[in-house]
């Protein structure tokens, strides 16, 4: 500051001291807001160093390439009007972040399975591939029209190796390249691309004042809210009316028991759990009819965890020990395999496999149930005799309701175990949703086999999946989890086994007549 008084200064002495208390160069934050430069390619480098990392644990996978996308729109954004290839680069984005902010609502909803279709799939890739391929092309020509405005060398190379990476990239997906040593190379690659465009940008850091900054009505921080908070409703609203089946759920008809009357009373003579009888349709009663014999396995199986208790104990020379075991205080699933012998030449069995919830879990989206039929347990002793049946049921208020499975069938798929590892199984799913407290809620899958050949056992297996959280990402079905993971509870599910299995010329096995 002058040290002469106020009074004494004239105006040339007064913009002197204006001129030296003024810094030569503008602080950061104010050089960031004439020019876009610097932050719109620190954004548009970040999101792609985002979008290309896939890290497949705690949804990394979708995290980081919707940060990516985002930063990649508020870079582009700001540049899109520089030159005509760098607002081609926003135009692509635009598209590109719709499309993948589309797919992460969907996620949510089970009608990911039903949408994304093997040549819906084969169509996306394709045309994403394509899209990115001039995402990097208009991005090379926009370096090079801003070089040549700014009056430097016309070079970048390094948005043109980022063609030729990407190029690659789709050949090996293309080719289905399984090995590590080239895509590790890849990634390397992609890092000193990447190191390249920074400095390239650092080195137009000095044309920056000749990028005019675009006026926006929507800063930054808004538009990042906003797509932030759409993306928020849109997941909980696929959460919330998109994660279950569609039941066709209607009041039991109880009009055609009577036609049915006798052969029901033959049944229950037989053994029959009137529990179950119950819950069948009159049409699978009535295919019972002239029953011989009925055999009956019923279980408890408990869906929690369970509690862990220290046992004390004493071996031989009474020593003392402890044994620690988990207790389950509820068993809420009750599954009861029936299998009913029918009348005719060769030996036909009518198989039953039906679930009750005893206790209420909480339903949370989707439940499935796996039947390995005799017939696919043991090929060589029984074959398949007709058409497989069934219905879901519940109670509220003191009304029964009942509706058909949402799928019922039989469904080849390929999963890994861990005995056995890959194998490939033809089996019978039924897939369904449940109201979120419905009462008393059961159902049952039925079929009927025929002997193959004598001297065999009856073995038919069930595999009960039930979905005990709302809590996945992406949202899968339980049967889409069950014919992908064959083994054991994983993620938001956990399965139940039981097995109906017997010998159909043991005495001990048959319900002696009335």
């Amino acid at each position: 500051m002058c040290d002469r008084p106020w009074e004494t200064m004239t105006d040339a002495d007064f913009e002197a001291m204006l001129a030296r208390s003024v810094p030569d160069v503008p602080p950061e934050e104010i050089v960031a807001d004439v020019t876009p430069w610097r932050r719109a390619m620190n954004h548009i480098l970040f999101g792609m160093a985002l979008c290309a990392i896939t890290l497949n644990f705690l949804c990394l996978n979708y995290i980081l390439p919707a940060i990516g996308t985002v930063l990649l729109l508020l870079g582009f954004r700001a540049l899109r009007r520089e030159n005509r290839w760098l607002g081609g680069c926003f135009a692509v984005t635009v598209i590109r972040a719709a499309c993948f902010f589309a797919t992460l609502i969907l996620n949510t909803t089970i009608l990911q399975s039903a949408v994304f279709t093997p040549a819906v799939t084969t169509t996306l890739t394709v045309t994403n591939a394509v899209l990115l391929l001039a995402l990097y092309f208009c991005f090379w020509q926009g370096l090079l029209a801003v070089q040549k405005k700014a009056g430097l060398p016309v070079q970048a190379g390094g948005a043109l190796a980022l063609i030729v990476w990407y190029a690659l990239v789709c050949v090996l997906a293309a080719v289905q390249y399984g090995g590590w040593v080239v895509p590790i190379a890849m990634l390397i690659g992609y890092g000193f691309i990447l190191r390249s465009l920074y400095r390239l940008s650092g080195a137009l850091d000095e044309a920056g004042y000749a990028i005019a900054p675009q006026p926006v009505r929507v800063t930054d921080r808004c538009l990042v809210l906003v797509l932030a908070a759409a993306l928020g409703i849109g997941c909980t609203l696929g959460y919330l009316f998109g994660s279950s089946y569609r039941m066709d759920w209607q009041p039991a008809d109880t009009s055609k028991q009577t036609q049915t009357a006798a052969i029901r009373q033959q049944l229950l003579d037989l053994g029959f759990p009137e529990a179950v009888l119950d819950d069948l349709t009159p049409e699978d009663i009535a295919a019972c009819d002239g029953a011989l014999r009925v055999v009956v396995e019923t279980e408890d199986y408990p869906v929690n965890d369970g509690r862990n208790v220290l046992w004390e104990a004493y071996n031989e020379k009474h020593e003392r020990y402890y044994v620690q075991d988990t207790v389950y205080d509820v068993k809420e699933l009750r599954l009861t395999g029936v299998a009913v012998q029918l009348p005719g030449e060769r030996e036909t069995w009518m198989v039953f496999h039906h679930f009750l919830w005893t206790t209420d879990p909480g339903f949370y989206g989707t439940e499935a149930i796996q039947i390995r039929p005799a017939y696919r347990s043991i090929p060589e002793g029984w074959s398949a005799a007709g058409d497989v049946t069934g219905r879901v049921l519940y109670d509220r208020d003191g009304q029964t309701f009942a509706a058909p499975y949402a799928s019922l069938g039989a469904q080849t798929f390929t999963a890994n175990t861990v005995l056995w590892g890959e194998q490939t199984n033809t089996d019978l799913f039924a897939a369904f949703s449940l109201p979120r407290h419905a009462e008393h809620a059961r159902g049952y899958v039925a079929y009927s086999t025929t002997d193959a050949r004598d001297g065999y056992v009856l073995s038919s297996g069930e595999y009960y999946v039930h979905q005990q959280t709302w809590l996945q990402y992406p949202v899968v079905t339980a049967m889409e989890k069950r014919l992908t993971a064959a083994w054991g509870d994983t993620g938001a599910f956990r399965t139940v086994q039981d097995v109906l299995q017997f010998d159909p010329v043991d005495t001990d096995t048959e319900t002696p007549p009335q």
